[in-house]
């Protein structure tokens, strides 16, 4: 196709300029856009190569990855008053997957003003949101359509997170946004592609940080927004180039115990990537674990975990509470807590059409993959003291 070496890996030189020509932008790239694909790229081509069988739409969505990023170039370059929108006192919720970050983004977006990505925002960013009604239509169709085939692909996936059921309008984590800069690798943008390695930090957390805020600018510029919510599964471990970032930010780090997160972590891994990698898939549940000790100890390790600007919570007392709990969050942080947004919470916290299990129960167990809650108890056990779970 051109554009694999000799032996068979992708070129991504050739890739990233076969990909600009075709779309016609190649005079909005730049060295550190072309240079962060390519190393993006060598991670894919660490993994393996492609089969021949999924060339075809792998390069597609590669090719599209570039495109998508250049699309936004040229909006800054066209518009640079976009990147004069003020980000305000935004929220972020932070913590491991499956310790009910979705739930905390999708209440803290319902009070008035508030605003978080959505899966069209990262899949279909240009033009921006407002600029053209009949673009923005476009794009929800796509991505309508995209989040239903990931959902046919792996039927399970609408059970583990019930928010896909939004489609295109599914609550978004702030992963998804940072990956359209290359710096890291987020998997919703390479569904077809059965090498892209599993999500991994920002290699430049505040390289990462600096666009997600223009991204937050360039989605609010047509659409104006009181107050962004966001949520990474990853900040928790970056919270200090977060908070430097976005010096007003209010951070909810959620903590859940880790015995009870360990299970369902692996499942939504087994679930997200299986399908992507076909018989290639493997997992190690050890290694899984020993890279969330590994994250727990610069947990431990990092000052800026306490810094004012970061509300923990526990998980339980969110899952009894979670009005009292995002109350509190709010009189800490000087945020006004109105009649109209607790009721808009009763509203929804009431309506069966939101309830977690409302396409079925999601079951996993630890013996499934040959986790010892006990054992697991011991390994976490500096966490769960620290954070008094």
């Amino acid at each position: 196709m051109g554009i694999l070496t000799q032996t068979g890996d992708l070129d991504a030189h050739a890739l990233f300029n076969a990909a600009a020509r075709e779309c016609g932008l190649e005079s909005y790239s730049d060295d550190g856009i072309h240079e962060r694909f390519v190393d993006l790229i060598g991670k894919f081509n660490e993994f393996g190569k492609i089969p021949e069988h999924a060339l075809e739409p792998a390069i597609a969505e590669l090719k599209r990855a570039v495109e998508i990023r250049l699309e936004i170039a040229r909006d800054w370059a066209e518009h640079p008053e976009i990147l004069d929108e003020k980000i305000i006192k935004p929220i972020f919720v932070v913590g491991n997957a499956r310790a009910g970050t979705t739930i905390t983004q999708s209440l803290l977006t319902l009070d008035e003003g508030h605003r978080t990505p959505r899966f069209v925002d990262a899949l279909h960013p240009s033009p921006p949101p407002g600029f053209d009604p009949d673009a923005d239509a476009i794009a929800l169709r796509a991505s309508d359509a995209y989040v239903t085939f990931m959902m046919e692909r792996e039927p399970r996936l609408l059970i583990a997170h019930p928010y896909h059921d939004k489609l295109g309008m599914a609550e978004a984590e702030d992963e998804f946004i940072h990956s359209l800069d290359f710096g890291s690798v987020y998997p919703l943008h390479f569904q077809r592609v059965p090498t892209v390695p599993t999500t991994f930090p920002p290699a430049d957390p505040l390289r990462a940080f600096a666009f997600h805020k223009n991204m937050l600018r360039h989605l609010q510029w047509k659409r104006p927004t009181r107050r962004w919510v966001g949520k990474g599964i990853n900040h928790q471990y970056n919270i200090g180039p977060l908070l430097q970032t976005f010096d007003d930010a209010v951070a909810v780090w959620i903590h859940r115990p880790p015995e009870q997160l360990v299970a369902s972590f692996i499942a939504i891994y087994e679930i997200v990537y299986r399908p992507m990698y076909g018989d290639r898939f493997s997992m190690s549940s050890e290694d899984m674990v020993t890279a969330l000790r590994s994250g727990v100890d610069h947990i431990l390790n990092d000052p800026a975990v306490n810094d004012a600007r970061i509300s923990h919570i526990r998980f339980p007392d969110l899952m009894k509470d979670p009005i009292a709990v995002i109350a509190s969050v709010y009189e800490q942080h000087g945020l006004d807590f109105t009649a109209r947004y607790e009721a808009r919470l009763k509203k929804r916290l009431a309506d069966p059409a939101h309830r977690v299990d409302r396409h079925g129960k999601f079951h996993y167990s630890g013996s499934d993959y040959g986790i010892d809650d006990a054992r697991m108890k011991r390994i976490f056990a500096d966490y769960s003291e620290r954070f008094g779970l």
